[in-house]
């Protein structure tokens, strides 16, 4: 758990470094609009310049959150516990809400669509962003994931397994990004998720579904641009 006082707080430190931490200090984050996870490589002096944010703000924010909060601790016995969270934590959890949040957000598209024409491009930028992340989940766990377990547990990796990881690795990271980029798409159709004065209890549950589905793959994708997949690089590279 970092401790952000005025010693050990840094402009300069890595904003994806905090959450590695404090996972708590991802909603923070994400209030004021800061990217920590394919973004985070940046520091946080220039990430709250970019998002427009005084950076004491945030500094008051992250102490509020350690003093009020029990942080969950970012650390894995190992690379394969580290796997098995995500599977568990995060694949898990997509392959039981994607298809029903695609069946709500058709059924608002379908009822509310005519007063609302945005929720047809939500519905179709929503079809594509479901379908691409499917795809991604079953591509890691059948191509990246039993490679990175072999590796953790002391297996001798072949050439060919090594250059497929650093391959698959640069694709799903570029994944990541094209991810990222239609979830902000749904955000700016939806004016950041707002709830229209006239919407129903499905309408506002699709918004306050599609809002959680955005937080929730920012920590997915934390976990492993910034945790997995640079452990993995490293560990190929000493073992090199």
């Amino acid at each position: 758990m970092i401790t952000v006082t005025e010693e050990a707080f840094d402009p300069d430190r890595r904003v994806s470094s905090f959450v590695d931490e404090t996972l708590a200090f991802a909603y923070v984050f994400e209030d004021f609009g800061i990217d920590y996870c394919c973004g985070g490589d940046v520091s946080l002096a220039t990430a709250c310049e970019k998002a427009n944010v005084d950076i004491a703000t945030i500094r008051n924010r992250l102490r509020a959150v350690q003093e009020s909060h029990d942080e969950e601790s970012v650390e894995w016995e190992s690379l394969s516990e580290l796997v098995n969270h995500i599977v568990s934590t995060h694949h898990d959890r997509l392959r039981e809400e994607l298809p029903s949040l695609e069946s709500l957000v058709h059924k608002v598209a379908e009822v509310h669509g005519e007063d609302h024409p945005e929720l047809r491009a939500v519905e179709r930028e929503y079809a594509v962003l479901a379908d691409e992340m499917r795809t991604h989940i079953e591509e890691e766990e059948d191509e990246l994931f039993p490679i990175v377990r072999k590796l953790d547990s002391g297996g001798s990796l072949t050439d060919f397994e090594v250059r497929t990881v650093r391959r698959e690795l640069t694709t799903f990271e570029d994944d990541h990004e094209a991810t990222a980029e239609r979830l902000e798409q749904l955000s700016e159709l939806t004016d950041g998720y707002t709830v229209p004065d006239s919407a129903c209890a499905s309408y506002r549950g699709m918004l306050e579904r599609l809002e959680a589905l955005e937080r929730e793959t920012h920590i997915h994708v934390h976990k492993e641009n910034n945790i997995l997949f640079p452990t993995v690089v490293s560990t190929l590279d000493a073992d090199a």
